[in-house]
């Protein structure tokens, strides 16, 4: 079995009981969730991130590509298990998309989709992005290897930042790791098989968000009752764009003031 990267934050003061559990979207790893990490805890929540296999620091036993959704989501799962009691799940773009997969089998206190790869899959973005790069699209198409789609600092900025972003793009750009086609496959077409889930949902969108529309995102909290918060002028990786703290208040405020969790 791989090695999962599992970062545990402590607080100085543990004000809230209720764990929070941090998933990655494509490309990324636990290294993307650098503010929230010192945040959170700062707030007195008990906060942990994780990598996926071949992401971040965590170990892969075979090639990305033939890594399914499936793989995915159980180490999702095996991580939560380890957390007690139960966290919130905060999953971001592709990690969106495996928290709603989760989420047909499993409960959680809450769950918060942070610019999710929407419940109709990403058929949509696929599009999009081939009318504007269509070069990169075909390469990552015939070599099966979407960090094709990545494969340049400009690129990247471009996807996942929206135009008041402070990010230094080329440093940034050397920790995305190639992601499994397979997986991407899978989560091409409407992926999330259950309208009514037990557990409570909170969808945040960034209003400059290059990668999927809100109207896509709007689709995907309909789907699970959630509310459903946007982020004017903000991009796709809302936890590193310049909004990031009130991102994370948001979900702050909504475990306190509406799950009311301990």
């Amino acid at each position: 079995m791989e090695h999962i990267e599992h970062v545990v934050r402590h607080p100085a003061q543990r004000t809230h009981q209720t764990p929070i559990l941090l998933q990655h979207g494509a490309w990324h790893g636990a290294w993307c969730w650098v503010h929230w990490l010192d945040y959170l805890p700062a707030l007195g929540y008990e906060t942990h991130a994780i990598s996926l296999p071949g992401h971040g620091h965590s170990t892969r036993q075979k090639h990305i590509n033939l890594y399914t959704l499936g793989e995915y989501v159980r180490t999702l799962a095996r991580e939560v298990e380890a957390i007690s009691p139960r966290p919130v799940v905060v999953g971001h773009s592709m990690g969106g998309g495996i928290v709603q997969k989760y989420l047909e089998d499993h409960c959680l206190p809450g769950a918060v989709l942070l610019a999710p790869l929407p419940a109709s899959g990403m058929l949509g973005m696929m599009a999009r992005f081939m009318r504007r790069h269509p070069a990169a699209m075909l390469k990552g198409a015939l070599t099966l290897d979407s960090y094709r789609w990545v494969g340049t600092p400009e690129l990247a900025r471009e996807l996942f930042f929206g135009p008041e972003t402070t990010v230094d793009a080329p440093r940034f750009h050397e920790q995305l790791v190639h992601e499994s086609t397979t997986a991407g496959l899978q989560l091409a077409l409407p992926f999330a098989g259950l309208n009514d889930i037990p557990s409570p949902v909170l969808v945040l969108a960034g209003e400059r968000d290059a990668v999927f529309t809100l109207a896509e995102e709007k689709k995907t909290a309909a789907k699970y009752h959630a509310k459903f918060v946007t982020f004017k002028g903000q991009g796709h990786d809302l936890m590193l764009e310049p909004a990031w703290q009130q991102v994370a208040d948001t979900v702050d405020r909504w475990i306190v003031d509406e799950l009311k969790l301990p």
